[in-house]
């Protein structure tokens, strides 16, 4: 009877499980706990020496760049000039040959040319499209300009104002001032006795 006692109370004891297993299983799991500010950092969002950081990082690059764009700036208001002026060059060139062919020097409204209201001096070069042949004044100059290029970029005569162009003009000589580039520095002139083109563009 006691050997059979024995037998089942060590069964028993092969069944049970260990107590380091119960205590492991009962022990919370770390894991998954949620995390708290004394678990890790918390967001806090961008200190004031960083915005620092940042903001004189942004202003140096601001800095380095501005240059460039100046540089830019300038180079595409050289370039408009310098279109406009190989533009007005052809565009009396073929006016003076067309003049030429059709032997009208001195006389208006060159019927093969463009609008067919350009006036033409002694010398074959367009003058006016006011039945002018002789010396230029601004006015005649604007004519020009308006009868040679099409489509032509804006201009007027006064001194001031948001054209592209200012026509000033005296004597045999027309003077086209780009003025979206302040000072105005950039300009071409038309010489009416000679048909030559000369540009100041820097």
């Amino acid at each position: 009877m006691l050997n059979l006692l024995q037998i089942v109370d060590n069964r028993a004891h092969s069944r049970a499980p260990p107590q380091e297993m119960l205590n492991q299983k009962n022990k919370p799991s770390t894991s998954a706990l949620p995390l708290t500010p004394s678990a890790g950092r918390a967001c806090t969002g961008f200190t004031v020496l960083e915005l620092i950081i940042v903001i004189v990082i942004t202003g140096l690059l601001a800095a380095s760049a501005w240059p460039r764009f100046m540089e830019l700036k300038e180079e595409a208001h050289r370039s408009s000039v310098a279109a406009t002026a190989g533009a007005f060059r052809s565009a009396i060139g073929m006016a003076n040959a067309a003049c030429i062919a059709s032997n009208f020097a001195g006389q208006d409204n060159l019927p093969s040319f463009g609008a067919g209201n350009v006036d033409f001096n002694a010398n074959c070069f367009p003058s006016s499209t006011n039945g002018r042949n002789g010396n230029v004044n601004r006015n005649r100059c604007l004519q020009v300009w308006n009868g040679l290029l099409s489509p032509a970029p804006s201009i007027s005569t006064a001194p001031t104002g948001t054209t592209d162009f200012r026509a000033q003009g005296g004597g045999t000589t027309c003077r086209y001032t780009y003025r979206k580039d302040a000072p105005t520095s950039r300009f071409f002139t038309y010489s009416t006795a000679t048909g030559a083109i000369v540009v100041t563009n820097p």
